[in-house]
């Protein structure tokens, strides 16, 4: 049998060059976050980042291209709140209103998850941003609902019910983030946020182990 040859060492150039990357895409989220998808430019991005535009333009020809990267990065991380890790103690789903709670402060009330709103709503008008992640962005779904699928059941008669709930619950926080900008008490929000989950936890229902399936690697 032949063997799998060793994983290449990274060079200390391939290093840079994606610590490089790195901080670029980090950038791109905090113009994301605090001026929208209009008004953030290479410039803003070169500002923030310190580094030369000859330096975002080698990884990213495009504005485009390089916010769908970055959407790409965060949405990796968005699926954190429904992902098992066998020999942890994500290897057990957490409680359905622990989850929901976990998806708002953790990922969707964040800079990322501010960011990702910016981008969505901006493929909307933007067709070149929209093919980009057309495909990308349809993949994720299906990995972000296998994974509910695999931990979680809905009370409702049809198969795909916990999907559902899933999606409604995602498109619920999202939501929010636009809405945030007209609630005058921050207290209030939050009381929507857990009343909302108090709610899902009635509709969607952790399995127990004998019919959970096994966590399938999202790449």
């Amino acid at each position: 049998m032949p063997q799998t040859p060793a994983p290449t060492k990274p060079t200390p150039q391939d290093l840079r060059s994606q610590a490089t990357r790195t901080k670029v895409c980090q950038a791109t989220i905090d113009c994301l976050d605090r001026l929208g998808y209009a008004e953030t430019t290479f410039a803003k991005i070169q500002a923030k980042a310190c580094v030369s535009r000859g330096a975002i333009t080698h990884h990213f020809p495009t504005k485009q291209a390089l916010v769908a990267a970055t959407a790409m990065d965060l949405l990796g991380n968005a699926l954190g709140p429904v992902e098992r890790r066998a020999g942890s103690p994500r290897e057990n789903p957490v409680p359905v209103y622990e989850l929901i709670m976990k998806a708002w402060d953790n990922v969707v009330n964040s800079s990322g998850g501010r960011a990702i709103v910016e981008i969505l709503v901006a493929c909307r008008t933007d067709p070149e941003l929209y093919q980009l992640l057309e495909d990308r962005l349809h993949h994720w779904d299906r990995v972000s609902l296998t994974s509910v699928t695999q931990s979680y059941r809905g009370t409702g008669p049809d198969p795909d019910d916990a999907e559902l709930l899933w999606s409604m619950s995602r498109n619920f926080l999202r939501g929010l983030i636009l809405h945030e900008s007209f609630v005058s008490d921050p207290a209030y929000l939050a009381r929507m946020v857990d009343r909302f989950a108090r709610m899902m936890e009635t509709q969607l229902i952790v399995l127990p182990p004998e019919h959970r399936t096994p966590q399938e690697d999202p790449k």
